[in-house]
């Protein structure tokens, strides 16, 4: 099963409740980029080829030593090369997640490699069948009440998913996807994300002052939004049961978001809807879903703040944001007074990025970060250019190369890298 994205493109956590803690109001304006507090290129390890949150034995010197042998350690003063990893805190056994995420940081130390660690609960969690599987008795995790913890694609439960498509560079069948208010769903992230966010914090409060620019924070989410990394076929059901275990005669038409809200597939949102109060006559609408993403951002920004971490140390990751950009979720679904927002961009410059500019202007906000980015630039000026573009709009806190594995081998992306490293950043 694919896990990554190609390169081509406190006892029960009630869901109409955040957790409650005391925040600073964002700052107007930060302190410039310099060594102790660079400005970040990242580069995303891609989750299977090249490490595996599960297995603590991937982690490797040679995976913080072989993007360095093609770029070098050279950067400018105010400007960091670093790499970033992403763990779907869900989708494994928690003492083994925990192991790798502790090697990954110590490895960081040794090599002197700032690392971004994500940490997502929406997309992958095959694992916890045991919040998931509604309906097939003969599987572990079976519970008829699941059915509440997963999506719906009309008001009643009797329309729970018991399946997903996810296409990240090609088309795979997933779980269904999660309820994102749903008590149970939430409970289960609020005790896995806590205990990696006390792994970081832990090693990052342990680091000398000098060496502080190797922890920039922590991403939270993943694209989050509905039914775009989990799309479903309007005859998904009579797929999965005509063929539970081959996906091969599938539909491969997947979406198209020109078609709107849930392009061209079924629409989701009606579970977390009415687990919101938000139940009404008709289909939900796009600020239902907006409603629902912006509070699970909230939440999962509300733990980290728990946790200890500060605003400019928790990234967001918001998804959903496509042409027509009115009939899709807006930029604003990132962003919240505790943290600093996020996004998606694939060969996008982030002034033609739909509502992005105004979403940040309206929070009296300059920094974001670019949580997953990828140019399509055939040289290296090209390269360069995309590079400087995002990092130079508005105070970019960093971009993150998706993936690595895709651009290594690609001469135009490692030069075009390298120059982008060497300069100072525009502030």
């Amino acid at each position: 099963m694919l896990r990554f994205k190609l390169i081509a493109s406190a006892t029960c956590i009630l869901a109409s409740a955040l957790l409650t803690v005391t925040v600073p109001i964002r700052a107007a304006s930060a302190p410039p980029f310099s060594p102790s507090r660079p400005q970040y290129l990242f580069l995303n390890r891609a989750p299977g080829p090249s490490w595996y949150q599960n297995n603590p034995q991937t982690v490797t010197d040679k995976l913080f030593e072989e993007p360095f042998e093609k770029l070098g350690h050279a950067h400018s003063a105010g400007r960091r090369l670093g790499l970033s990893f992403v763990f779907s805190y869900l989708d494994g056994p928690p003492a083994q997640m925990h192991e790798t995420l502790s090697k990954l940081l110590t490895m960081a130390q040794k090599h002197d490699v700032p690392i971004l660690i994500g940490l997502s609960g929406e997309n992958w969690w095959d694992y916890r069948s045991d919040l998931w599987n509604w309906w097939d008795a003969a599987k572990p995790g079976y519970n008829p009440a699941n059915a509440a913890n997963v999506e719906w694609t009309s008001w009643t439960a009797d329309s729970a998913l018991k399946i997903a498509w996810r296409n990240w560079g090609s088309q795979i069948r997933v779980s269904p996807p999660p309820n994102l208010v749903s008590p149970a769903f939430l409970n289960a992230c609020n005790a896995e994300l806590t205990a990696m966010l006390r792994i970081i914090k832990s090693w990052a409060d342990s680091l000398p002052a000098e060496r502080a620019y190797l922890f920039p924070g922590v991403k939270v989410g993943w694209e989050t939004s509905i039914g775009i990394n989990a799309f479903c076929y309007p005859d998904g059901d009579q797929l999965l049961k005509s063929r539970p275990a081959d996906g091969s005669g599938d539909p491969k038409n997947g979406l198209d978001m020109a078609k709107g809200l849930s392009g061209g597939q079924l629409l989701q949102g009606y579970a977390a809807a009415t687990t919101m109060g938000l139940k009404h006559p008709g289909p939900v609408t796009l600020e239902d879903q907006e409603q629902i993403v912006t509070r699970y951002v909230r939440f999962i920004t509300d733990i980290c703040r728990k946790e200890g971490l500060f605003p400019d140390q928790i990234f967001t990751h918001g998804g959903g944001q496509y042409p027509p950009w009115d009939q899709h979720l807006s930029y604003k679904i990132a962003i919240n007074s505790i943290s600093t927002p996020g996004w998606s961009l694939y060969n996008l410059s982030p002034e033609r990025a739909g509502d992005l500019a105004r979403q940040l202007t309206v929070a009296n906000t300059r920094d974001w970060c670019a949580s997953e980015w990828l140019t399509f630039g055939t040289d290296s000026i090209q390269w360069e250019a995309a590079i400087e573009n995002t990092l130079s709009f508005r105070r970019c806190r960093f971009l993150s190369v998706y993936n690595w594995e895709g651009v290594r081998d690609n001469a135009s992306a490692v030069e075009g890298l390298r120059r982008a490293l060497a300069a100072e950043p525009k502030q």
